[in-house]
């Protein structure tokens, strides 16, 4: 009876591999100038926005800001225009849309790799 073969133990020379950073998103210190508003009013919204190292965001980060789930701003890019490198304040101004009640206006952003 033959013996079966024998494979020596041992590894591969191996490929690249990289891991990446996760970075979870804080936002603190909501506000708006008015808290109350009609159609077509201007409200300015905000907000100072860091990752979890409080650390500020870069100028290519998106975001939209919502009324309940209607979207009053899309795909708001970070840039210097709207957002404040050094302390991490974000001031939006946003039209208050036509419906009428009681609402939470809140920051919403998708899974981004920047």
């Amino acid at each position: 009876m033959a013996l079966p073969d024998k494979y020596l133990a041992g590894s591969s020379t191996g490929t690249p591999f990289e891991t990446g950073n996760t970075r979870s998103i804080v936002v603190t210190a909501e506000g708006l100038d008015a808290v109350n508003g009609y159609e077509g009013d201007t409200v300015v919204y905000t907000a100072t926005v860091k990752d979890d190292l409080e650390a500020s965001l870069p100028a290519t980060f998106v975001a939209d800001l919502e009324i309940n789930s209607t979207k009053v701003i899309t795909g708001q890019v970070f840039d210097a225009g709207v957002y404040d490198q050094g302390t991490g304040e974000l001031t939006l101004s946003w039209t208050v849309p036509a419906d009428v009640g009681a609402f939470t206006v809140k920051l919403t952003w998708a899974e981004q790799e920047i």
